[in-house]
């Protein structure tokens, strides 16, 4: 009977833990620790390794066979650590969860000895949503992204493909590419770049691009979260298909939030990004998407839940401002 439960446990009750002095508890993947920090994979945080000071963490328990290094001594098996001191199911020595100790899964990739090196996560999803707005309709987008981290920056390119009909009106035709980069904050203080070009053929915007570089702050972090804000300099460009129109191309200001935090039972994601334009009072655009990520797990597939809105305040003619999908969306990640 105990063998049948285990094999309908979930996924998740297999994944490694860490709980913080603060009392966070998180559950994902362990990949390594070096030089007093700690790093972990939470798919309720969207997937990126979280890099936690070794002086923040109470206790930690993997699931399957890591190396550890004690000063020295290697020992490869089941890791844990708890009271200010580390074990591994390898050996009987012990060693204190300090600068000294480190942690790594593959026999060729111990932490010191790849410092400096990118780490790439992929991530491809695809989802059903309903929209209103320009028009009424439902539809799917399908997405690829790549992020890239390395101790002191991380790079981003991501694309997304948007198709949505009512009847036989095309509600939703629209492509982004996006890639950004920014400098992980040592304190508070961080850089960013980004681009973010495409279509909107449901708009009748044949091309469009927001180039943008600045400040970001970050405001609030703790081991289940946080939010950044950024402030910086634009360039808003949009060449229109109507017969007539003016097209767009005006210095902006580019100013946008992002949370993130894991809420036990789920883990929600918010951004916003506004760009008014210094050209022309009262022209900005804002983009927004929250989702929830839920049936979480150790395995590479989630599920999220999520709201996009894309607001305009000066449209074109016999267009509405305010366009809004609601989705579902089945993502898939691997490294």
């Amino acid at each position: 009977m105990p063998r049948l439960l285990l094999l309908f446990a979930p996924v998740w009750a297999l994944a490694d833990t860490v709980t913080l002095t603060d009392g966070t508890f998180l559950r994902g993947k362990i990949e390594r620790a070096a030089e007093g920090q700690l790093e972990i994979t939470v798919p309720a945080l969207g997937g990126a390794p979280q890099r936690i000071p070794l002086a923040k963490v109470e206790s930690f328990r993997t699931e399957d066979a890591v190396a550890i290094s004690m000063g020295g001594v290697v020992q490869r098996g089941l890791a844990s650590a708890s009271a200010g001191r580390v074990a591994s199911s390898g050996g009987v020595e012990t060693c204190e969860l300090t600068g000294k100790f480190e942690l790594w899964r593959e026999p060729a990739v111990r932490p010191l000895e790849t410092q400096g090196q990118r780490k790439w996560t992929l991530q491809a999803d695809f989802d059903l949503s309903g929209r209103s707005g320009v028009t009424q309709g439902s539809g799917f987008s399908a997405g690829f992204q790549a992020k890239g981290v390395r101790d002191v920056d991380t790079l981003l390119a991501s694309i997304r493909m948007v198709r949505s009909t009512a009847g036989s009106q095309t509600s939703a035709d629209d492509l982004h590419l996006n890639l950004a980069y920014e400098t992980n904050p040592t304190n508070i203080v961080f850089w960013y770049a980004r681009t973010d070009s495409g279509y909107d053929n449901a708009r009748l915007v044949d091309f469009f691009s927001v180039n943008a570089a600045g400040l970001g702050l970050r405001l609030y972090t703790d081991g289940a979260g946080k939010l950044d804000a950024r402030i910086g300099l634009a360039h808003r460009t949009e060449r229109y298909a109507t017969p007539g129109q003016a097209n767009l191309s005006a210095p902006s200001a580019d100013l946008g939030l992002v949370l993130t935090r894991e809420l036990g039972w789920a883990a929600w994601d918010s951004s916003v990004s506004i760009v008014p334009s210094f050209q022309k009072s009262g022209d900005y655009y804002i983009r927004h998407e929250s989702t929830l990520s839920l049936l979480r797990g150790a395995g590479p597939l989630s599920l999220r839940l999520g709201l996009s809105n894309d607001f305009r305040s000066q449209p074109q003619a016999g267009q509405v401002k305010l366009d809004t999908a609601y989705f579902a969306r089945l993502t898939y990640v691997w490294k």
